[in-house]
Formats: structure tokens, sequence, C-alpha cells
């Protein structure tokens, strides 16, 4: 299998990958999934797992979003790892099969403050828990989630004891490799920003961008973001539990192609420029991929228009198979038609696994670790939910709490 390069000047990509389709766009089915074998050809293989349980954090405003998913895992692709195979620029690492399986419904917690303090696995309105140790309840009516209990208080509660060895092992395993070897990740760039991530679209694909891409881009990617996001609440003081805000500030596309972008804001830039690949490409000068310290001198638009994350779509990856994404601490890339396809969903479980990895967190398809309870949406067939789960939430906490002191924030 052809390997893909996806590196930019001098800073190799961590991607993880999920495949999630394969064929020609066909979903695999809800209880099988399959795997490229070396030679190319398709080897059944059953699903890692299916269930998992509800979501169990309650979001402020929040209604019930269901959502099913099926998929299969892949071999032959690079997973991202600062100490491992496509961080060092040496693709091809073989990642066994996985797949995913299930639904799931997020429910809002009642409440008619957002500073009001909770107890750890106090009950929303769906009856759920809400998520242990957060120290605050969640408006009903929008309030701000997570706000801390006390002017100057900082909420360093334990996970709950059955997420807590996953959490424990994962960090010392290989995000904490992650996030010591590099400085773009997530949250190196929202508190850079003060709470903004800066988007850059890679149009690759051959069809014009939608209406509804043009028009609610921002705000629909703004809004999978706070599933991650929103989660910190006031743990660890972090200083935008309430939520990021997500801005475009450029779009790439090939030069003759430009009609493709027909209508997307003149205030953005739009470039022309292209990879080694020949793919459409965000220039380096604005990147903070490239630019760690957030400096942009040679950025001809400026530095108000830096990119964070690259959104890189085609009609297809490079490769074969059927549908995929990839991401890193770059951004993620995928078929132009699972995006849009999900592009109505509160919450989707692709795309939000692919921004898991923006935050550093690998994919486990070799861990023989502990398993949390709940699953994860980084653990491919371990959980059913769309969104960030318990366990997921609380290795993001751990990782905020371990960057606080490693950048002196």
């Amino acid at each position: 299998m052809p390997r893909m390069r996806l590196s930019s000047g001098s800073r190799s990509l961590s991607a993880g990958w999920l495949v999630v389709a394969l064929g020609c766009g066909q979903e695999a089915p809800a209880a099988t999934g399959a795997v490229l074998g070396a030679a190319g050809q398709l080897a059944q293989s059953p699903l890692a797992g299916s269930g998992g349980g509800p979501v169990t954090f309650a979001r402020a405003g929040t209604g019930a979003a269901v959502g099913s998913f099926a998929g299969a895992g892949t071999a032959g692709k690079p997973v991202e790892s600062a100490a491992g195979a496509s961080a060092t620029g040496r693709a091809g690492t073989l990642a066994p099969a996985g797949g995913v399986s299930g639904s799931v419904g997020v429910g809002a917690q009642a409440g008619a403050s957002g500073s009001t303090p909770a107890s750890a696995g106090a009950a929303d309105t769906a009856g759920r828990a809400a998520l242990a140790g957060t120290g605050a309840a969640v408006g009903g009516s929008g309030a701000n989630a997570g706000a801390p209990s006390m002017p100057g208080a900082c909420d360093w509660a334990d996970p709950p004891a059955d997420v807590a060895a996953w959490v424990d092992e994962s960090w010392k395993a290989q995000l904490g490799s992650n996030i010591k070897s590099r400085k773009a990740w997530n949250l190196d760039n929202v508190m850079l920003n003060k709470g903004a991530l800066n988007l850059c679209v890679r149009w690759g694909a051959t069809s014009a961008v939608p209406e509804q891409v043009r028009m609610n881009l921002a705000s629909t990617v703004e809004r999978w973001f706070n599933d991650w996001f929103k989660g910190l609440g006031a743990y660890g003081c972090f200083p935008y539990g309430d939520g990021i805000k997500v801005k475009v500030t450029g779009w790439a596309v090939r030069p003759g192609k430009e009609s493709l972008l027909a209508g997307i804001d003149p205030s953005v830039p739009m470039y022309t420029e292209t990879d080694g690949e020949g793919e459409p490409k965000c220039p380096d000068a604005c990147s903070s991929f490239v630019h760690w310290d957030h400096e942009f001198p040679d950025c001809k638009q400026g530095a108000d228009n830096h990119s964070d994350y690259w959104l890189w779509f085609d009609d297809a990856l490079p490769g074969g198979g059927g549908a995929a994404a990839v991401g890193g601490d770059w951004g993620l890339r995928m078929p132009v038609g699972t995006f849009i396809g999900a592009f109505n969903k509160p919450s989707d479980h692709i795309i939000e696994h692919e921004m898991g990895h923006g935050f550093g967190i690998q994919d486990y398809y070799d861990w023989t670790g502990s398993k949390p309870k709940g699953g994860s949406i980084m653990i491919v067939g371990s959980a059913s939910s769309e969104a960030p789960t318990t366990a997921d939430i609380w290795l993001l906490r751990r990782t905020w709490k371990e960057m606080k002191t490693l950048r002196g924030w």
C-alpha cells in the first residue's frame, strides 16, 4: 500500500486514522467490520467492541442528540506518536482492526445558576449522572458551564475510580511524550489565542463549497470543538470553560479552481499555493503548526489571519479504500462527503475523534492497558457516544493539568 506523506516544511505530522467505511462510500454493517489485508484484499474481522454506555457529563442548554455509527479499522496507516513512527516522519505503522457501533443521547443538567456547587454524581434531568468532580452545576438555560464555585478557586478533583487508571496509563504511555515534544496542540493554540482557534480550509475537493458550509462552517466546527473544551469547565481554573471561539481565516484551493470557492466571504484570504503532492496549501508563514511561538512576521495577510488548525477535504483520501479520516496537531483530513454528511449533527463521533488527536491523544489500536468504564471515542469500538465520554473528558483534564505546569500557564 503506498505511503501518504503528510508533512509541511520541516515538521512531521502527528496523525491518527479512523476508517469508518469501505468500498464506494457504503457503511460497514453495524455488527461486522473489515480491514485491508497486506495485499489490499478485504479480510473480515469482528468489531473491536460496541456499547459502552451513555455520556455521563451534562452540558449547558443541550438537548438529546441521537446518532448511530458503524465502521471498520484499518491496517497500514500511520498512527500519531511524538515518539513513534509518523511523528518522526516514518509512515506506515500498522494499526489492527477496530470498529465502532452504537448510539448515544446527551442530556442537559437542570439548574438556574451556572455557579451552583454540585456534588460528584449529581443527576441531570435525563436521569444520567453528572460528571464527577466538576464543582459546578450546568445552567439549564445556557448558563456558564463549569464556572468556579468561588472567585479564585480551582477545581483539582480526582477522576472517578473507574477511569483513573486509564487516564494515568494513557499519560505515561504516549500522551505525556506528545505534549512534551510538541507545542502546536489545541490547548497551546487556544491559550496563545486567548480562547480562540483559527481555521484554514484546504479545499481539495472537485465540487464547489456548499452554501451551508460557506455560511455556517465556523459555528459548526466551534460546536464540535466545544464538546471537548466545555468539558474542562472550572477544572484547574481553565479560563475558557464556557467554550472557545472559532474563526475561519483562510481558504486554499488549487490554481485555476478558484470558482469552487465562489461566494466565500471576500474579506477572508484565498490561497492558491500547493504542496509537493499538488494539494492546496495554507501558507507555512501563517501556520502555528510551523510557528509554535505564534510569531508570524512573514504572514502576508497579517498575524490576525494566521491558522491554527487545517480542515482538509478531498473527494476521497489518497491510498484507496473508502471513507476515512486522519487527524493530528495540524488539523483533520477527510472526504468532503463525510464532512457534509455530518454537518447538521449536534455531535459527530468521527470528527470529534480526530479533534481528540489535536489535543495529543493517541489511538489505542494496540492498547493493552486499562479500559475506562463507559469507553472512549478515542478507543475505536469501546463507546457508543458521538461526543467525548466521561473518560475522554478526564483525560483532557489531566492534559490541561500537566500542560498548565509544563507551559507555566
